[in-house]
């Protein structure tokens, strides 16, 4: 949970600098220069890990620049960029990862928080289109306006980014995107001086974590239960609801649904949100063990979350229970169905 006094807002000063190097960037039009798997590796001074900066707007009308913090950060750009290829919803996808990120876009899509600072700044865009405006995303929560310390990560990162864009601009770094190639800017503390040079961008892969049931009682319970002519699909999806009980200032959750459906027999097995200090590994776990225990090994499990096979890997195995990867289009008529009612 999110501690509201752990959470402070930005001051207009902060405000200023942000939109001020952002207009900047703006002015030398990153898009034009680098391509949206161009990375831009930056190691700032007195933090252990980098932030990663993708340029959107080469290859696509949607303008952005969105900045991805450490390996984990990493992975969660590469989650995105694979979403075409793979199954998981992109509203999902979205909705699962970390970033902060600039958009420039339609004044009717800036945030209302995020135009008070506007207005308050006097900030002026050149057309209705071509707003400025940035949203923080976080694992669990709602979008939500940046805080004090997001604003000032942001501001060192495009002090850097800006200095990057500059050198290929000036032909200073040439980074060729068919070779996969970004850039890292990283200072050195041993000359006390910043350093930039074209590089392979870094790849790596979201991790998620994969579970085993120590319990080895439970587990035989489980393998001796009879087996039944079922297939069980497995899902998650978050809501596009506000969950209630939010105090005001506390950034806002993002319900996360649990869904069992019998795809034998058709219909909803189980479909519940997950309560707090609840994960996504427990709760399909949880599900598995009172299910077999009540009515028996299910012949198979469908799912496309890897959350779930995190969870069922080992137990499935140990069950006898086909745990397979699939598409599972279906469920996403049901999550329609669903959102539809609320």
């Amino acid at each position: 949970m999110e501690d509201k006094s752990l959470r402070k807002e930005a001051s207009k000063n902060a405000w200023k600098q942000l939109y001020d190097i952002t207009l900047k960037l703006d002015k030398l039009e990153p898009w034009n220069y680098l391509g949206d798997t161009q990375l831009v590796t930056i190691q700032l001074k007195d933090r252990e890990e980098p932030v990663f900066c993708s340029v959107m707007g080469k290859f696509s009308g949607e303008r952005g620049i969105a900045v991805f913090d450490g390996v984990e950060g990493l992975g969660d750009f590469y989650m995105i960029l694979g979403s075409e290829e793979g199954d998981l919803p992109a509203q999902y996808l979205m909705d699962e990862h970390t970033s902060l990120t600039c958009f420039w876009g339609s004044m009717m899509n800036v945030p209302d928080e995020q135009r008070k600072v506007i207005d308050e700044l006097d900030i002026r865009f050149k057309t209705i289109s071509d707003w400025i405006y940035f949203v923080s995303y976080k694992k669990g929560y709602k979008p939500y306006q940046l805080d004090e310390d997001e604003v000032a990560l942001l501001i060192e990162t495009y002090e850097n980014l800006y200095m990057a864009v500059e050198a290929v601009r000036q032909g200073e770094l040439n980074p060729e995107i068919e070779q996969a190639e970004g850039i890292v800017r990283r200072y050195n503390t041993e000359n006390d001086t910043w350093e930039m040079f074209v590089k392979e961008i870094p790849e790596a892969e979201k991790e998620f974590p994969s579970v085993m049931l120590e319990d080895q009682e439970l587990k035989d319970e489980l393998k001796d239960q009879k087996q039944i002519d079922l297939e069980v699909i497995l899902d998650f999806t978050y809501l596009p609801v506000m969950v209630e009980g939010e105090e005001e200032g506390e950034r806002p959750k993002n319900p996360l649904l649990f869904m069992a459906y019998d795809n034998t027999d058709g219909g909803v097995i189980t479909m519940d949100i997950l309560e707090e200090g609840d994960d996504e590994i427990s709760r399909t776990l949880g599900f598995f063990i009172s299910f077999v225990q009540q009515n028996g090994r299910m012949k198979t499990i469908k799912a496309r979350n890897p959350w779930i096979f995190g969870a069922l890997e080992d137990i499935c195995e140990y069950c006898s229970v086909d745990l397979v990867y699939d598409p599972v289009e279906i469920m996403d008529q049901v999550i329609e169905e669903v959102v539809s009612q609320l």
